[in-house]
């Protein structure tokens, strides 16, 4: 859950199409979240049972052409693959007889973007050559070549001179492999201006100060409005230390080389809270996040729980509030100014019921881009990031249940998406 507009406390968006009894509709339209073998899978959570009078399509990415089998699909499919699934549906069973089953082709166009540099090729690796570079930023590849028209901001001159922490604009086109092209860059350092650095200074404490037995005002928090000064904190050392070393594991290394002294450097802190209907953690530009403790107790495995910590790591680390949040608060209706530290919930009263088309629109662009770079925090920490959707899908039911039970939520189909386009891209294992 993001600062300001990015708080996504009181519900969540289903898969459209996840299940329908329309006639000549597909009865799932999603992605394929389990897979064994090419007649073992789910789709949406469905497992789907094919046989020899099963047709199959698949769609060809490269060109119009669609080729039909019958049976199972000929290759095994992969985490993420787009599918359609026409048959019948056995609730009973989370199961549906496939009468025909439609790969689809990823989609890729022009894809343009703004982020921090997260990693860089090894200097022996087979991705560092003369000429070229291949950067990790806002969850993609990008791959930066001679064709690329680049623009530098002084005091960046050279590809050579890049380093992980820069920023970069950019915008191309994301081949089969999921690499995106770049046709133009502009590359400039990431300094911290005075406003930057009074955003952090003034949502920045030591929530251990926080006094016994506070919590929130009720008339505040029919209006959406949180004091995280007076969070009631959750006392348990045992889970407080698993969240922090998880945490910190999750720090990049580019943040971690940095001096402690330095303004770039982010000094994350992870702290407990006693919030029950909290649905995610809770972000500070300064770095603290505020983590609910029954988040903590419905995440099956490490993983998940560096999931929700590493995406809103990310909303950090590409300084969303900072960047769009004048923006998101010029969209909305509700006035955000009216606490000094407070911070206003969407969704919640009348701040939900106030915001605009284009408040939501930019809320679901932050929230994919945190969730593309939470991969790469996951991935270089050595956890599972095929794990990264289901901690979502958890999160999504009032009260636990077994995703079998749970209609995915829009947040996990974009996870899964992103793992299908950019990290599996075809093969059973991870690209980047």
């Amino acid at each position: 859950m993001k600062k300001l507009a990015l708080v996504l406390l009181c519900g969540w968006v289903g898969v459209p199409g996840a299940v329908s009894q329309q006639q000549n509709s597909p009865v799932i339209d999603g992605y394929v979240t389990r897979v064994a073998s090419n007649s073992d899978f789910d789709v949406n959570g469905f497992r789907i049972l094919c046989g020899p009078n099963t047709q199959t399509t698949v769609g060809q990415s490269q060109s119009k052409e669609v080729l039909s089998y019958q049976g199972c699909p000929p290759e095994t499919p992969y985490l993420g693959e787009p599918m359609k699934i026409y048959g019948s549906v056995k609730k009973k069973t989370q199961a549906v007889e496939a009468e025909q089953i439609e790969a689809q082709p990823v989609v890729r166009g022009e894809i343009t973007g703004s982020a921090v540099i997260d990693a860089l090729p090894a200097p022996n690796s087979i991705d560092a050559q003369p000429g070229i570079l291949l950067v990790r930023a806002d969850g993609y590849r990008i791959l930066i070549s001679g064709k690329t028209t680049i623009t530098w901001g002084t005091p960046l001159n050279s590809i050579a001179g890049i380093a992980a922490g820069d920023w970069m604009e950019y915008k191309g086109r994301q081949r089969s492999d999921g690499v995106i092209e770049a046709d133009s860059a502009r590359f400039f350092l990431g300094t911290v201006g005075e406003d930057e650095k009074r955003l952090r200074q003034k949502q920045d404490f030591d929530p251990s100060t926080t006094p016994p037995g506070a919590k929130q005002s009720m008339m505040k928090s029919a209006f959406g409005i949180i004091d995280v000064r007076k969070l009631p904190l959750f006392e348990n050392p045992a889970m407080q230390a698993r969240v922090s070393e998880i945490g910190n594991k999750l720090i990049p290394a580019y943040q971690r080389a940095l001096p402690d002294a330095d303004p770039a450097k982010i000094h994350f802190r992870f702290e407990l809270v006693n919030e029950r209907n909290w649905h995610d953690a809770l972000t500070l530009p300064s770095g603290i996040i505020f983590v609910p403790r029954q988040v903590v107790e419905r995440m099956q495995n490490d993983s998940q729980l560096a999931t929700v910590l590493a995406d809103n790591m990310a909303s950090v680390l590409e300084k969303q509030q900072y960047r769009f949040g004048d923006i998101q608060n010029e969209l909305s209706t509700t006035s955000l100014g009216a606490e000094a530290i407070g911070l206003i919930v969407p969704g919640a009263g009348l701040v939900g019921e106030a915001a605009t088309i284009g408040y939501q629109e930019i809320q679901t662009k932050l929230l994919q881009q945190s969730g593309r770079v939470s991969l790469g925090l996951l991935h270089d920490a050595g956890y599972d990031i095929n794990q990264a959707p289901i901690a979502w899908w958890l999160l999504a039911a009032r009260k636990p249940e077994p995703t079998s039970k749970i209609l995915m939520p829009y947040r996990a189909a974009y996870v899964y998406r992103a793992l299908g386009e950019n990290w599996e891209v075809g093969t059973a294992s991870p690209k980047p």
